[in-house]
């Protein structure tokens, strides 16, 4: 510990480190003085504990087999580096490396950084990497959170996990039990391995036969090599190596696994050159320029796989033959560009692809030459290039039109291919003209030959990809397969292929005499499963269930379409969006929609999914059946009418007249004196009652609203004429529990409100009658006074009488 520099005087060991010691390197440089080692030595052999947190161990020359500048061995052997360089370190044979892992030992990466060492063969073998853990006599283990291993130049580059060779691991392994399943295995979180040259396979990381490997994090950035710029993968299963050994046993052996969950493949370059990798020397070099797979054991479900680049296939990834297979999380296959065949996927002769209904894949605006939209007929397939099968039972394309978050996919063929034995353009034109006029090819299922393809994707699934992608394809490039390229097979996403379909036609239909509509109109598709719409309770604005006694299924199921819409639910979702106008006839069909949902990767038969579409107004807005909406300079009223077969297929009609002129009319009562607890009101067109009664009372606050009344009937003359009357009203006066009202209506304002209103009449009392007028007997009319005075006093007894009854019963 300190600033401490060690400079190498002979060929041995610098530093050794027993079983059960430790070192701790901090701020000690250590300079080879480019010396070279004796055979089998290192210049830190560690069989216990090193950590290195600062300084250097550099200019170390070696020229030795089996060896590393630190060699980390045996199973209670570790080596954490949290800092420091090993950097500008020169070797020159086989099974060394800068850092050697083996026997069963482990490496953990935190910081620092291997770099710019050269390692050379000896003769025509190479087996060298800057970095090995190796599955020899044990396993052992790398693990990568931080830290950087750039710009070294090895036979395996930045990294090799497993075996140098197949056969050299089974020498050292299969005499000893113990050893005969030994692996290495690596497992990156963070860091970075970039700009580092292989000869052969895996510029920054080869993983092969015994090896294992989990990506999680971290970035392989700017590395070359033949096979594999970014990652090298191979199990050896081809090669002379295998012998007579079955597949399943080999398998055991050289599992060679690797599952990449999250982190960035960028930049990467498979480059094209005279060299053949050892073991497969007939294997095309210049493939797979981010990842090449020649395992059954790989499983990509996130990462970004960007900007990398092949001299012949698979600017992004390639899978090398059968039986290999590459298994593909929810996958986004964008933007990559192909100067000959297939800018997104290109299959060989040998190659197959499968793309899963739900969670597989969605392939958009990818380039084959310089693309469709420029005609450029050099090439074909701006998004899937397929050539012709060697054995069509066993090889096959099938591209399912359900992309991710369900949004369709629209496929037509782009170019034609010919029948050399990698296939090239030859010379058709391209979409749209390939096919007059083009064809929607819907779900693609087991298509063996020749097929050169364009997907058209609406801008809101493009989004929809993009939101819920986990593994990103984008900006490779390649002669054939600009972002995938296959011999092999690739499998995108787990559920189903195969899947029961139905279609749907929609038609736009205006008024026979309307020449001013809109010259186009958008329809969104959208779907929902029967059991949804069967669990929805309509409600009204307060929340409130609304009596539905009486309804048509179709009118309950628009009701409740239209609820589940307004209320923003994602059980209701939108899957496409089209336009229609002059140039298609007002017509679409939408192709190979999935009949039923999906429950555990199976379909419920019991449970369809229901098809609807819906138009898009000027302002963007989805009008709902039977409303009105603006388009261009016209208010519309739209329509739609579904006839379903028993098939499941569907025709779906959108009728749009131009609106006439409606009106609403508000009414509120009003009280003078005592209220009623409710009254009830009828409307009337032109004399006629039209619609219900309705009641006033607190509860509506004593105010109703009559909406979309028409203010002239279709031919009539002259305009309608409204008005609304109090039911039990009669010459203006009603009576309400015993009372006498006064009915009073007022004139509908232009606003359409009027008040309708009730004063209450007095009642007669009769404790007060009214009094009589005292007639003046003419004079003379003697009679009369006599009449007067004969009633008086009558009306004097009386009175004395009734008071005599009141004491006696007081």
């Amino acid at each position: 510990k300190g600033a401490v520099t060690l400079t190498k005087k002979n060929t041995g060991i610098a530093v050794k480190i027993a079983n059960g010691g430790s070192l701790t390197w901090q701020d000690v440089k250590l300079d080879g003085n480019q010396l070279g080692t004796n055979y089998s030595s290192a210049i830190i052999d560690n069989a216990g504990k090193f950590t290195m947190n600062s300084g250097e161990i550099k200019n170390v020359k070696s020229d030795s087999g089996f060896v590393g500048v630190v060699k980390v061995r045996g199973e209670n052997a570790s080596f954490t580096m949290n800092g420091g360089s090993i950097h500008n370190n020169k070797m020159s044979n086989q099974f060394i490396a800068v850092v050697k892992v083996t026997e069963g030992d482990s490496f953990n990466m935190n910081g620092g950084d291997i770099s710019n060492n050269t390692l050379t063969p000896d003769g025509s073998s190479g087996n060298n990497a800057a970095v090995t853990v190796e599955g020899i006599k044990g396993s052992s283990t790398m693990v990568m959170n931080g830290g950087t291993i750039t710009g070294n130049s090895a036979d395996f580059g930045g990294v090799l996990v497993g075996s140098f060779s197949t056969a050299s691991t089974r020498d050292l392994n299969w005499s000893n039990s113990a050893y005969i399943f030994s692996t290495g295995k690596m497992t990156m979180n963070g860091g970075t391995i970039s700009n580092n040259t292989a000869n052969s396979l895996g510029g920054g990381i080869a993983v092969n036969g015994a090896g294992q490997l989990t990506m999680e994090g971290g970035t392989i950035s700017g590395n070359k090599a033949p096979f594999g710029g970014g990652i090298g993968i191979n199990d050896y299963l081809l090669s002379n190596d295998r012998g007579s050994y079955p597949e399943s046993t080999w398998r055991r052996f050289f599992p060679t696994k690797v599952t990449i969950n999250n982190g960035t493949i960028t930049g990467n370059h498979a480059v094209l050159t005279g060299h053949k990798v050892n073991n497969d020397p007939y294997a095309e070099n210049g493939v797979g320029g981010g990842i090449y797979v020649a395992s059954q054991e790989v499983t990509i479900n996130g990462a970004n796989i960007t900007n990398n680049t092949a001299g012949k296939q698979g600017g992004g990834v390639y899978v090398a033959a059968v039986p290999y297979r590459l298994q593909m999380g929810k996958t986004m296959v964008t933007g990559n560009t192909a100067t000959k065949l297939g800018g997104g996927m290109w299959l060989c002769p040998t190659g197959s692809a499968k793309t899963a209904i739900t969670n597989g894949a969605s392939f958009f605006d990818n380039t084959a030459g310089t693309g469709a939209i420029n005609n450029d007929t050099t090439a074909a397939g701006d998004d899937v290039a397929s050539i012709s099968k060697n054995d069509p039972a066993t090889q096959t394309l099938i591209l399912s039109n359900n992309g991710l978050d369900n949004w369709l996919v629209h496929w037509y063929e782009d170019g034609k291919i010919d029948n050399s034995y990698l296939g090239a353009s030859n010379g058709s034109n391209r979409y749209p003209n390939t096919v007059n006029p083009p064809v929607d090819r819907g779900t693609l299922n087991g298509i063996t030959d020749n097929i050169s393809l364009k997907s058209i994707m609406s801008d809101q699934g493009k989004a929809a990809a993009r939101t819920s992608a986990k593994v990103v394809v984008t900006g490779n490039k390649a002669p054939r397969g600009g972002g995938i390229g296959s011999n092999g097979e690739v499998d995108f996403g787990t559920s189903p292929i195969n899947y029961d379909k139905i279609k749907l036609e929609v038609t736009k239909k205006w008024e026979t005499d309307n020449n001013d509509h809109v010259t186009s109109v958008t329809v969104g598709l959208f779907r929902v499963t029967k059991s949804v719409i069967d669990g929805v309770v309509l409600k009204d604005a307060n929340g409130n269930p609304i009596d539905t006694t009486g309804w048509t299924a179709s009118q309950l199921s628009e009701a409740k379409i239209k609820q589940l819409m307004e209320s923003g639910s994602t059980d209701y979702q939108q899957i496409d969006q089209v336009v229609l106008n002059d140039a298609n006839n007002w017509k679409h069909s939408f192709v190979d929609l999935i009949k039923f949902n999906m429950v555990n990767d199976a379909q419920d038969t019991n449970n369809p999914f229901i098809y609807v579409v819906r138009e898009m107004d000027s302002n963007g807005n989805w009008v709902q059946n039977e409303s009105k909406a603006t388009f261009g300079t016209q208010t519309i009223k739209v329509a739609y009418e579904i006839v379903t077969e028993a098939t499941g297929d569907s025709k779906q009609i959108i009728s749009n007249n131009v609106a006439p002129e409606e009106m609403n009319i508000e009414v509120k009562k009003d009280w003078v004196g005592k209220k009623a607890s409710e009254v009830k009101v009828q409307l009337y067109k032109n004399g006629a009652p039209l619609g219900t009664v309705v009641t006033l009372n607190a509860a509506n606050n004593w105010t109703t609203r009559f909406e979309n009344l028409l203010v002239k009937d279709a031919g009539a003359a002259n305009n309608n004429e409204y008005k609304v009357l109090e039911v039990g009203e009669s010459n203006g006066e009603i009576t309400i529990n015993g009372s006498t009202y006064k009915v009073t209506y007022g004139e509908i304002d232009q606003d359409g409100k009027t008040v309708i209103t009730n004063a209450e009449k007095p009642k007669p009392n009769p404790k007060n009658p009214p009094k009589k007028v005292k007639r003046t007997p003419k004079t003379g009319d003697a009679n009369h006074v006599v009449f007067f005075t004969i009633l008086g006093i009558g009306a004097l007894v009386s009175l004395g009488f009734v008071y005599g009854v009141k004491r006696k019963y007081m």
